[in-house]
């Protein structure tokens, strides 16, 4: 039973017309097997150049690379715009995708050309058009935010830390990065005209990233980067104080989802409101993940860095979403994995989110529609709101895990009711309290 009508030759010529996947497979030679239920194409790579796409003739022999999966999946896969969770082949495996080969030479170095090649498949099936380049400075004539540093002190630790600031308003808004990222993730919201009126923004480089060197007295070139949960809560609200934040609104993503959540539970004091975005109420009873894969000076630097590419929204501009990529590609190696270590095994809200007290200090669990954690419901975000009174969650439409950064102006539209809903909230506390 065929799944979709894909042409061979249409989708030959699709796959050599592709810039970025030519680019990707620069280098490979090899047959890359697509399974898609019971149809199978090889597409025959000489010298990083698809050559040819052929069906395999019963046995076949043995691809290079294998991307197989059942019909079902393909059938939603394979439209212009697929629904949540059809849109890569990160979260496709919740759906039963494999994808096979040997990882060290083949998996982890052309990880982005696999991804890429989804997405070429869909546009050959689908019909749909590679999209032009959008602009990438939605906010270029508010564009004036303005870079530091500061010296702060940890313990027996000092960092150099590097942020930048924008905007005039009266409350200050941090904005805290994803996993082994940095401040540049935030470029365009600290130019938006509307969040400049109402906010004091501040985005940080935490220690070991961006601009941001390790800690003073720290041997770092002779170990791996392995924060605490309690480290990082630690260093946020270390910067937080020495820069003078008088109860800052808290907003992070991903990493920064996470400990917007942790530090409601641990230092609810120290600001006036979180925002969680992609925070999860706990990710740990799926099974640990072992981030060591990205550690080791044999896998690519761009396998991570392509996974990352893959989980940007498929309706976000294509050039923020490469920012985004390029962002992750300039981390220095094992920061993402010590990052991803908190997030995937130390994050658990079944065993301190009875601290947080949302009716005191707003907490707000948002989430993009494209984020994988909307398929898991009893984990992610919407836990976070079942299980602790008083949290509110939102989804925002057509946006993904980097919403800050890949989509930055649907972002900022979508979440300026929520910050003047929060404002509205932290107004009459302030009210009260006097």
């Amino acid at each position: 039973m065929s799944v979709l009508p894909i042409d061979r030759n249409a989708l030959l010529a699709t796959a050599q017309a592709d810039a970025e996947l030519n680019y990707k497979l620069r280098g490979l030679t090899a047959t890359i097997r697509i399974e898609m239920g019971d149809d199978r194409l090889d597409l025959k790579v000489v010298d990083g150049q698809t050559r040819e796409i052929v069906a395999p003739a019963s046995g076949g022999g043995v691809p290079d690379a294998l991307i197989a999966g059942p019909a079902a999946f393909w059938e939603k896969a394979l439209v212009a715009l697929p629904p949540t969770g059809y849109e890569n082949l990160v979260t496709s495996r919740i759906h039963g995708v494999r994808v096979e080969g040997d990882f060290k030479h083949l998996l982890a170095p052309y990880q982005g050309a696999l991804q890429r090649l989804l997405v070429v498949l869909r546009h050959a099936a689908s019909g749909r058009k590679q999209p032009e380049i959008q602009t990438t400075e939605p906010y270029r004539e508010t564009d004036h935010s303005v870079g530091r540093y500061a010296f702060v002190q940890l313990g027996d630790q000092e960092a150099r830390v590097y942020y930048e600031e924008a905007g005039t308003g009266p409350v200050p808004l941090v904005l805290q990065h994803t996993a082994g990222a940095d401040s540049r993730q935030y470029r365009h919201v600290l130019a938006n005209p509307e969040f400049q009126k109402r906010f004091r923004m501040i985005a940080w480089d935490l220690p070991y990233h961006g601009k941001s060197f390790p800690p003073s007295g720290v041997r770092w070139w002779e170990q791996h980067y392995t924060p605490t949960k309690e480290t990082l809560m630690a260093w946020t609200v270390a910067i937080s104080d020495r820069l003078g934040l008088e109860r800052p609104v808290y907003m992070g993503c991903s990493v920064g989802g996470q400990l917007a959540l942790d530090l409601a539970a641990h230092y609810r004091d120290k600001f006036r409101a979180f925002i969680a975005l992609n925070g999860w109420y706990e990710i740990v009873s799926r099974g640990r993940y072992d981030n060591d894969i990205h550690r080791q000076p044999t896998t690519s630097t761009d396998y991570f860095a392509s996974l990352i590419l893959a989980a940007t929204a498929p309706t976000a501009p294509q050039a923020h979403c490469q920012e985004v990529y390029w962002v992750y590609r300039s981390n220095f190696p094992g920061v993402y994995a010590g990052d991803n270590d908190y997030f995937m095994n130390q994050h658990d809200l079944r065993v301190d989110g009875h601290f947080i007290d949302a009716k005191a200090t707003p907490v707000y669990a948002v989430t993009g529609e494209y984020d994988g954690s909307t398929q898991f419901p009893e984990h992610a975000g919407q836990a976070v709101a079942r299980h602790i009174p008083g949290v509110i969650y939102r989804e925002l439409p057509q946006l993904g895990h980097f919403a800050p950064a890949d989509d930055p102006v649907r972002f900022c539209d979508s979440m300026l009711p929520i910050l003047d809903e929060i404002l509205a909230r932290c107004g009459d506390t302030q009210k009260e309290k006097r």
